[in-house]
């Protein structure tokens, strides 16, 4: 579902304005300084709640504005607003505010390329890890709201909630195995992946404190402390790496397509995980694995528990955890290199730009809406060839705002006939018979010239 109009007052530099959007084709040109990129940053934060730029919203405030307000309406007439104050921030989905903005991300999903996106390949793990937990929570539309447990929960010794039945009256070694399964159900029932990911950063947080008290302490009086939440990891853990295995797959599969087809060779793009064996993680080329843990959540248990319990002796030495959800990596190689290291900075940007390509497949896969795309100058730093191969396969997977200092269409893109796409959303063969008109180009749009923070149409 396409944007079809933004209203906006007091964001950054911009003049207040109101902006109707093309479904199909939007480009912003202007100079460099004129606000085309914060235009682009309001699209994102009117659709999931906060900046690309990972800024606070106090920074979005225009200089010597008392309110910053940002609404806009999909192409099926559903609305969403944001208003900012300096102090409070209120969110309202077709009028109904929002209590949570984990309830409100991805309402409308945005994919975003940017220059840096280089980093997600060049880049420390941590940028791609987020990049992999957003891509999920953005295919799913944010947190579905819970349901109340028919089970009463209890808190067990380690401080972790208990959905299970009571299980005294089982033999040990069952109950226990039940109790565990049940446990790892209950915990990624009918919660969103942002909410599972909540729970495991809270659940390390808890653990890194843990150890660091018994670095200062030389370990006294924390063993069973560090060991009650080395389970709690498991029980929060298990449940994200269901829900990232369960995409991951897909995702670098499609990643590893679109690189052999910019780039004219391939690469592999694969899942690196800090609990699964060397030999067994998954590959990009491998939809279907499951990264070493085996099928199962108490297998992934198993796995998980395995590693801590090996890894304990560093983890209390370093003062953190050192394996999990929240250490592991995308790694994106060719034969024996790294592109991360050893990659030209051309192969290091195609593999970015395919990874977001991957991340709007990934949406609409999940029979989500067509996304909108954000772009800021991707295609001037590749050639004519990638850079129009690039714009037609955004152009066919969703609505596009392309922001340049330059005018581009009068380069080549009114020109574009289509790159014989195989991933093509209109049906070439029908152009070939006589009285079928010709598919209308996807490149073709809307215009905005953007100067001094005013944003006109041109006509």
């Amino acid at each position: 579902m396409a944007l079809k109009s933004i209203s906006l007052r007091g964001f950054r530099n911009l003049e207040p304005t109101s902006v109707d959007f093309a479904v199909g084709s939007n480009y912003l040109f202007g100079p460099n300084g004129a606000g085309k990129t914060n235009l682009l940053e309001a699209i994102h934060y009117l659709a999931i709640g906060r900046s690309f730029r990972r800024c606070p919203d106090a920074e979005m405030l225009g200089f010597g504005k008392d309110v910053l307000a940002v609404s806009g309406t999909d192409e099926s007439g559903d609305t969403a607003e944001i208003r900012f104050d300096g102090r409070e921030k209120r969110i309202l989905r077709n009028n109904i505010p929002v209590e949570k903005l984990s309830e409100y991300f991805g309402w409308l999903p945005v994919v975003v390329l940017l220059l840096e996106d280089i980093e997600l390949v060049k880049g420390a793990p941590g940028i791609r890890r987020n990049f992999l937990d957003v891509a999920i929570a953005k295919s799913e539309g944010g947190v579905k709201p819970r349901a109340k447990s028919q089970e009463p929960k209890a808190k067990t010794e380690d401080g972790a909630e208990s959905y299970h039945k009571d299980t005294k009256t089982q033999s040990g070694g069952q109950a226990k195995s039940e109790a565990r399964s049940q446990k790892l159900e209950a915990t990624g029932e009918e919660q969103g992946y942002i909410g599972l990911m909540g729970r495991y950063r809270r659940a390390v947080g808890q653990y890194n404190r843990l150890l660091e008290r018994g670095t200062r302490d030389e370990g006294r009086g924390t063993g069973d402390e560090v060991a009650a939440w080395e389970e709690e990891l498991v029980l929060s853990g298990v449940p994200v790496y269901e829900a990232r295995l369960a995409k991951v797959g897909g995702l670098l599969e499609n990643a590893a397509r679109h690189y052999e087809r910019l780039a004219g060779h391939g690469a592999v793009f694969s899942y690196r995980s800090s609990v699964a064996s060397e030999g067994t993680r998954g590959s990009g080329h491998d939809p279907k694995s499951q990264g070493g843990f085996g099928s199962c959540p108490l297998e992934l248990a198993d796995a998980f528990r395995q590693r801590l319990a090996a890894t304990r002796e560093r983890a209390c030495y370093l003062g953190h955890a050192v394996v999990g959800p929240h250490r592991d990596d995308i790694r994106i190689s060719r034969g024996d290199r790294e592109l991360r290291k050893f990659g030209s900075v051309g192969e290091q940007r195609l593999a970015g730009i395919a990874l977001r390509l991957a991340e709007a497949d990934m949406i609409l896969s999940a029979g989500r809406q067509r996304p909108v795309f954000l772009l800021d100058e991707v295609a001037s730093e590749l050639d004519v060839q990638r850079s129009r191969m690039v714009l037609a396969m955004v152009a066919e997977r969703g609505q596009m705002v392309y922001a340049a200092a330059r005018r581009i269409r009068g380069s080549g893109v009114r020109g574009f006939e289509g790159s014989g796409s195989e991933d093509s959303v209109h049906d070439r063969s029908a152009s070939q018979n006589p009285g079928t008109p010709e598919p209308q180009n996807p490149l073709l749009g809307k215009e905005f010239h953007v100067e001094a923070g005013k944003v006109s149409e041109v006509s």
